[in-house]
């Protein structure tokens, strides 16, 4: 891990409670820490020191958190943005990563693990971009090291690109990657009406879990966890890392009756396997949300599946979690599977039969 070292953040918001608490988070961790109450004051303060990252708020008097990262993207490109917003949902995140924020935070800020997650990473990502940008300069200036220097600008490229879109824990990627990979998938299933299905899980009771056994073995937790996800997806799809205990899947190519059977296996899994961490056999479980886009699902928006998704995830919790919920074809209705097991081939042959898809749906439980 890298040590933190004369990094400053700078914190802009008018709420100076919000500035207090980032202050609290992060000076613990090596960061110094200034505030700024509106972009204008924000600009002036990059006018006399070099600024590693900035969190900002997107409301506030005057200039906008946009508007301030375009104006902070004009001045250092290699600075990182971090947005945050007391006005959630799928689309201002979108509309977040693609204005160039380097990473989102929804308010209230409670997740105090993300938000020093967010910063180690943003620092990483500050210090290759800029040995990227001097090696550059040193190309410039230096035709008899070219090779050398490509050399290690082509590596450091790389650690950048990975950087952008993994998880450091668990090495899936991130939201912010997987948000991209979702926008194109609908875009290609609004073109061509390929299906696919989102599984959405959220780990059971973790922050229990954590103040139980320690963030130690949380970590370990999740990177368990990750490893079954990983094991249970095709090549062709996509799995992220989606918050802190969050995990998402992106099946191509996948109706979600289908999707029902990847996620009862990765269910399953979870529920009969144990984690050793310091000589302790530790067992958790996961509840499931399971929602498609097929011809016969109509949708209007990636925002629309996002929410049925999040829908079925959330009646599983309400049924008593270790379970699955399929959002069904109503918009408002869910079929609940506490736990399928053999049932779950019964399920898949009436779907076949009641909608003729004439496929075999349970190739992806196969691996096929």
């Amino acid at each position: 891990m890298i040590e933190i070292s004369n990094s400053l953040v700078l914190v802009v918001d008018d709420d100076p409670a919000v500035c207090e608490l980032l202050e609290a988070i992060l000076v613990p961790e090596g960061f110094d820490v200034l505030h700024a109450n509106s972009g204008e004051e924000a600009l002036s303060l990059f006018s006399e020191r070099i600024i590693d990252m900035v969190f900002t708020d997107i409301q506030m008097g005057g200039m906008s958190g946009f508007e301030l990262l375009a104006r902070i993207a004009a001045m250092d490109k290699t600075v990182k943005t971090i947005i945050m917003t007391g006005f959630g949902g799928y689309d201002m995140v979108l509309k977040s990563l693609q204005a160039g924020a380097y990473d989102y935070l929804e308010k209230p800020l409670e997740d105090h693990g993300r938000i020093t997650s967010i910063a180690r990473k943003a620092y990483e990502h500050v210090l290759l971009a800029r040995d990227n940008a001097m090696l550059v300069g040193k190309l410039k200036s230096s035709h008899a090291k070219l090779a050398t220097a490509n050399s290690r600008l082509t590596t450091l490229n790389k650690q950048l690109q990975t950087l952008a879109v993994t998880d450091s824990l668990t090495d899936l990627y991130n939201r912010r990657y997987i948000d991209m990979i979702l926008t194109q998938e609908f875009e290609r299933f609004d073109r061509y009406r390929d299906p696919f299905s989102i599984v959405m899980m959220d780990i059971d009771n973790f922050k229990d879990f954590n103040d139980t056994h320690g963030h130690a073995c949380g970590d370990a937790v999740l990177k368990h966890i990750a490893d079954i996800i990983k094991n249970s997806a095709r090549a062709t799809d996509s799995v992220a890392r989606y918050g802190g205990e969050e995990f998402i899947m992106l099946l191509t190519r996948t109706p979600s009756e289908n999707a029902l059977i990847v996620a009862e296996r990765v269910r399953s899994t979870i529920e009969d396997s144990e984690i050793e961490f310091e000589g302790k056999q530790i067992s958790v479980t996961v509840s499931i949300g399971v929602a498609g886009a097929s011809d016969r699902e109509p949708l209007s928006s990636l925002s629309e599946l996002m929410e049925r998704t999040d829908a079925a995830l959330y009646r599983a919790k309400e049924e008593g979690r270790n379970c699955i919920c399929l959002h069904g074809d109503d918009n408002d209705d869910t079929d609940s599977y506490t736990s399928l097991g053999e049932d779950i081939e019964d399920y898949v042959e009436e779907q076949d039969r009641k909608f003729g898809d004439g496929a075999d749906l349970l190739d992806h439980a196969s691996g096929q």
